[in-house]
């Protein structure tokens, strides 16, 4: 006998926007992303808004992979002159506070909060210790969530 829950098993399931799959995901983080930092209309984001968002739009970017990992191959990049070229040994963890530390303590707008952000799922993995726990855990929450996996 076919019933309705069967047919809505995703909110069950605790998918509450149904299956987007890793890249529709990302596709939407992406277009979210992109509107609320013009915030020309209904969704505007503000500069932790957008941090935050970023930071979730670069976790859905890891999982996609695909043409979504780019923005993190980039910050890998970066990372490694910043490690290799400031002076001496500079860790993933001490770029992580660093990040975290710009984006919270300097006035920044929006769209440069958000890149921040997309950097940061890729630091923070990368980092280890709290900062990998709170990559993971995002990471968790969006796959059931929202079915990415």
């Amino acid at each position: 006998m076919f019933t309705l829950a069967a047919a809505h098993a995703g909110i069950q399931d605790g998918q509450i926007f149904g299956t987007l799959g890793a890249s529709g995901a990302a596709l939407a983080a992406t277009v979210i992303l992109v509107m609320g930092v013009k915030g020309q209309h209904k969704i505007k984001l503000d500069q932790m808004q957008a941090a935050g968002g970023g930071l979730i739009a670069g976790v859905l970017y890891a999982t996609a992979a695909s043409i979504w990992s780019t923005p993190g191959s980039i910050t890998k990049g970066l990372t490694a002159a910043i490690q290799g070229g400031v002076g001496g040994n500079v860790g993933l963890g001490a770029i992580a506070v660093c990040l975290v530390a710009i984006i919270y303590g300097k006035k920044l707008k929006p769209r440069t909060a958000a890149l921040m952000g997309i950097a940061a799922a890729t630091i923070f993995a990368g980092a280890g210790g709290i900062w990998g726990v709170v990559n993971t855990t995002l990471a968790a929450f969006l796959n059931q969530a929202f079915g990415v996996a």
